[in-house]
């Protein structure tokens, strides 16, 4: 596995950082993809319309699976709800101080390891460890 950056642990915080956000974005985007009209301009009865059937369901369905921002957004939430189940009850803490509190309550690395009663090097090695193994799931690396 190679060694995340600077810039790989700024991204991959994000999306645990947005966890909340990144849902709220998928329902617009499935809201969006399941209002949009039909690419279909040809809706009078010209010389396809005998073997195009519409099938909305299908259609939709289509739209949906072709559609990257769903398909990454779908991909990050269930790898971050699959890592958090998973998770030791120490590193749930961690991602719960650090990632999930509000902008006003935010911890710094040196209070969150003063509260667990670690080092703050042992937080950012476990800390390291949680946004490797996101990036092997969601196929960042």
């Amino acid at each position: 596995m190679r060694i995340l950056n600077r810039h790989d642990i700024k991204k991959l915080e994000e999306y645990w950082i947005n966890y909340n956000e990144n849902i709220k974005q998928l329902k617009y985007r499935e809201w969006e993809l399941m209002s949009k009209n039909s690419d279909d301009e040809n809706s009078g009865g010209g010389s396809n319309s005998v073997r195009q059937i519409s099938k909305p369901t299908e259609q939709l369905a289509i739209r949906i699976l072709e559609d990257k921002l769903h398909q990454n957004l779908t991909t990050v939430i269930k790898v971050i709800e699959q890592l958090y189940k998973e998770l030791d009850e120490e590193t749930q803490s961690i991602v719960n101080m650090r990632y999930w509190c509000s902008s006003r309550d935010f911890m710094e690395w040196e209070d969150i390891a003063f509260e667990l009663g670690m080092t703050r090097s042992k937080v950012l090695r476990m800390r390291n460890s949680l946004l490797d193994e996101t990036a092997l799931l969601i196929g960042y690396v």
